[in-house]
């Protein structure tokens, strides 16, 4: 406890002074209210900071504080915009058989002007060009896994 003084009150120590703390709790202390939760998840989407902010009633600064103060903020905002790349990700490979047909269609009509076509071709070679070296990488990565399997005597985790 703290010492006396020569009034007679009580000095307290600091730590004391941090424990008796009056008042609203800091940022820190409280979880993370829904509303900055809805805020976030429009950020993770896109959304600029002042948009998603103004969009729960709050001003863009205060969302950035809760995002540099919170503990549990930027882990939430960095899961929602990783939820939206995979989201994004997913629509883009359901959309490929049609943007390679549309490809095809482009590279064989006759209608088309030549630099038309020419590009088209390019990125088509560009695409199996990455395909094939995306392969490969892939059964090298395998190799070297397997290798240094065999070297350490045990299965290598793959993190």
């Amino acid at each position: 406890m703290g010492s006396t003084c020569k009034s007679g009150e009580k000095e307290m120590s600091i730590a004391e002074i941090k424990e008796k703390k009056n008042g609203r709790p800091t940022i820190k202390e409280i979880p993370l209210p829904p509303h900055v939760q809805r805020a976030l998840v429009l950020r993770g989407n896109g959304s600029s900071w002042k948009d998603a902010a103004e969009s729960v009633g709050m001003d863009y600064r205060t969302l950035r504080k809760y995002v540099r103060d919170h503990p549990d903020a930027i882990n939430f905002l960095e899961r929602q915009t990783q939820d939206a790349l995979d989201q994004s990700h997913s629509k883009l490979i359901a959309a490929a058989p049609a943007a390679a047909q549309r490809l095809i269609d482009v590279i064989n009509d006759e209608n088309n002007r030549g630099y038309v076509v020419v590009q088209a071709v390019e990125s088509l070679f560009r695409i199996i060009d990455r395909g094939i070296t995306d392969r490969e990488n892939a059964e090298h990565i395998k190799e070297i896994k397997e290798s240094l399997n065999a070297l350490e005597g045990g299965n290598v985790l793959d993190i």
